[in-house]
């Protein structure tokens, strides 16, 4: 197979795709000033590619000898996951914390349809995997950038799909089929990396009833496909290339989009499922599985920058041997490292599915590393805001700190502990500033699942006639419903003593 430069990745993109920004087409994603960044964001995996220092990591071999990217093969094991988990922390250290990459969300969905296909097929003699993998080998065979497109636009939220007002359009439905395909209308949300991708696989985001047959409906599709719109939100992103006041947000603008489908035809060949309700589950199940895994990776190298901006900026204000300052800095350091170990013990403790025998993070543990990490993260951002101070919200921009003008009066009166050069206070005030804005903070709440979707799953995925069975031994029930884990351990006392 042949493994694209970054350059090959770019010029791929150049494919007619109608994106929309600001009220404007978008000719090129390559070259515009906003979604450049991007296309420079994704354009990372190409580069770790084709960098012998990472290729051992990135790349593997298979039975024919042939090398492709790792992260195509449907893992089967804790040492997958961990690798995996691996090149997604490589890649965020390496974008400041961003989940860098061509492949972020879209491997996620490929390993979900694997899974979800097989055992589809499995019970209902269906024929969807051998799609889904020539899908793959396609995927392999290019070297593709590939996204989700999961995240319905909703409407009513109260409302199942087919039951929306005042059109049924909210969720992506097949309106047609032919023998050659189904024709599908609807609008996808928030779909990070579509404007800077080769392919998009499309799946529901929820279960479905019998009645929201037409919603039950996965495939994969380029995003220049007649019928596709893109629009890309407003960035947070002020000044593209001004490292200095945005070291952060002028590299972050992932190009988000709506992905907009008006009668658009899906070959048959890439449909992976087609009304078939009662799986519709399996396959949002899935991909929350495998997407935490990315989440719970990505953030714990996010959190490591937070917490050095944390320490930087107690230093260069001469407060880290404060006992206040080291307590906040406790604190944020207990919670980088919880999610780190949380994130882990999920991929070292994996389940694999009965169903395909793909191995997939422990729902119970990731869904606890993502709930955690987000749940704390307003919490983290009082903190360092606390340790760095007001300067956060009023400090001069870089326009008047390199104007001669205004420079030495500034380079005195904002520098700090004697030996600390005032630039460099004031570089790690701009990325506690960064670190605060709105991208950052509601992402982490909604991206990959959000704080109710983990509360749901802890409910579902608990047995919780172990924790009744701890319960009825302590307090000495005996109903003949004791959980096999209490049932076979021994009486205690192992003796009885007479009085």
């Amino acid at each position: 197979m042949t493994i694209k430069t970054p350059e090959q990745y770019a010029e791929s993109l150049k494919d007619g795709r109608v994106v929309y920004f600001e009220g404007e087409r978008v000719e090129d994603v390559t070259t515009h000033p906003y979604l450049r960044v991007g296309t420079e964001l994704c354009a990372m995996d190409y580069v770790f590619c084709n960098d012998p220092r990472y290729r051992s990591l990135f790349m593997e071999q298979d039975e024919k000898g042939e090398s492709h990217h790792f992260v195509f093969r449907p893992p089967e094991s804790a040492e997958d996951l961990l690798k995996r988990r691996e090149i997604i922390q490589l890649m965020a250290r390496t974008c400041n914390g961003m989940p860098g990459g061509a492949k972020f969300t879209g491997i996620d969905a490929l390993h979900a349809v694997t899974a979800a296909c097989r055992g589809m097929d499995k019970e209902l003699g269906s024929s969807y995997a051998p799609r889904v993998e020539a899908f793959r080998n396609m995927c392999e065979e290019k070297d593709a950038a590939v996204v989700v497109a999961m995240t319905d636009s909703k409407g009513d939220r109260s409302l199942r799909p087919s039951k929306q007002k005042p059109h049924q359009d909210y969720y992506v439905r097949i309106v047609d089929e032919t023998r050659d395909g189904i024709v599908v209308r609807g609008a996808k949300a928030h779909i990070s990396g579509a404007p800077q991708c080769n392919e998009m696989i499309v799946m529901n985001c929820r279960a479905m009833r019998e009645d929201d047959k037409d919603y039950a409906v996965a495939f994969a599709i380029p995003p220049n496909t007649k019928g596709i719109t893109l629009i890309a939100p407003a960035p947070e992103l002020v000044e593209e290339g001004n490292y200095f006041d945005y070291p952060i947000v002028s590299r972050l603008y992932a190009a988000d989009a709506l992905v907009i489908f008006d009668d658009v035809f899906v070959p048959m060949d890439r449909v992976f499922m087609k009304g078939e309700w009662q799986f519709a589950g399996s396959f949002a199940y899935m991909f929350g599985n495998f997407h935490r895994l990315s989440s719970d990776s990505y953030k714990a190298a996010e959190l490591e920058i937070l917490v050095g901006a944390a320490a930087l900026i107690a230093e260069y204000n001469g407060l880290e041997k404060s006992p206040l300052i080291q307590d906040k800095l406790s604190w944020l350091i207990w919670y980088a490292e919880t999610t780190e170990a949380l994130g882990k013990a999920a991929c070292q403790n994996c389940v694999t599915d009965p169903g395909s025998g793909v191995a997939h993070p422990n729902p119970m543990i990731s869904n606890a590393a993502k709930f955690f990490f987000a749940d704390n993260y307003h919490q983290a951002l009082k903190l360092i805001q606390d340790i760095a101070g007001g300067l956060v919200a009023t400090i001069p921009s870089s326009k008047d700190y390199f104007n001669p003008e205004t420079h030495d009066l500034i380079d005195k009166y904002l520098g700090g502990k004697e030996g600390v050069p005032t630039e460099h206070r004031m570089r790690v005030v701009k990325l506690v500033k960064d670190l605060s804005c709105i991208w950052h903070m509601v992402a982490t709440l909604h991206a990959e699942g959000s704080l109710s979707a983990q509360r749901l799953s802890f409910f579902n995925l608990c047995d919780l006639d172990r924790y009744k069975g701890a319960a009825k031994r302590a307090a000495g029930i005996e109903d003949g419903k004791e959980h096999p884990l209490y049932s076979s351990l021994p009486r205690f006392p192992t003796w009885t003593w007479k009085r």
